[in-house]
């Protein structure tokens, strides 16, 4: 008795295995399908996902092979895909598909606390929903490398201008600005905070006089007269 139950257990289990190969295979030929439809933007990357079907749901077997179309028509968010086979028209099955936009944004690698400098060990790009990097995001790690945090991040965050200061308030920076088609540079000393393209007020340590400046970089500020 105990082996006839062993051999049904073995049987059941092949014939789930089977099963589940079947409907993760319908999953993805749903994936690539809609991917055809989908334009490809080289600054983002689309990322698709199925909806796990219920392994109780039925797969037919199909000699001609399945067929795949648009059930709405058009590509959507959430796209459903109609499955049919011509040898059973009373099959159908509904495949809803999620498309997702990614962006490439810098994220944190860590949990940083204010204050914090970043460098190549806390910072890192990654491709992200777009609906999360919003603002003023970077997609160069390299440009933030020095700069410090000015709140408290998350793991996984994307980094926004205002999450940090390029420049910080009572750092030390270079001034540059353009003078009768002549470049010249003194020392002057942040008064806010601010991070690429803001303009902030800046104090010349020569002359005392305060200006505005546009960020340009770590420690730089250019002025234009």
């Amino acid at each position: 008795m105990i082996n006839f139950l062993v051999v049904v257990a073995g049987l059941l289990t092949s014939f789930v295995s089977i099963a589940s190969d079947k409907h993760v295979e319908l999953q993805s030929r749903a994936e690539a399908f809609v991917a055809e439809f989908v334009e490809q933007d080289p600054a983002t990357k689309t990322e698709l996902t199925a909806n796990t079907l219920d392994p109780r749901t039925q797969i037919i077997d199909c000699p001609s092979d399945f067929q795949f179309e648009l059930a709405s028509g058009e590509v959507r968010r959430n796209t459903s895909v109609l499955v049919t086979c011509a040898e059973d028209i009373n099959w159908r099955l509904y495949i809803p598909v999620r498309i997702t936009q990614l962006v490439a944004a810098v994220t944190v690698v860590k949990n940083l606390d204010p204050g914090t400098t970043l460098d190549a060990s806390t910072v890192e790009l990654n491709y992200v929903p777009s609906n999360l990097a919003r603002g003023n995001y970077y997609i160069d790690p390299s440009d933030l490398f020095g700069a410090k945090v000015k709140r408290q991040l998350r793991k996984d965050r994307v980094i926004t201008g205002r999450d940090i200061c390029i420049v910080c308030k009572d750092d030390i920076v270079n001034i540059s600005a353009g003078v009768g088609g002549l470049s010249v540079s003194t020392e002057g000393t942040a008064l806010s905070d601010g991070s690429l393209g803001d303009n902030i007020r800046i104090r010349n340590n020569q002359s005392q006089r305060i200006v505005t400046g546009r960020v340009v970089g770590l420690g730089r500020v250019s002025v234009n007269f």
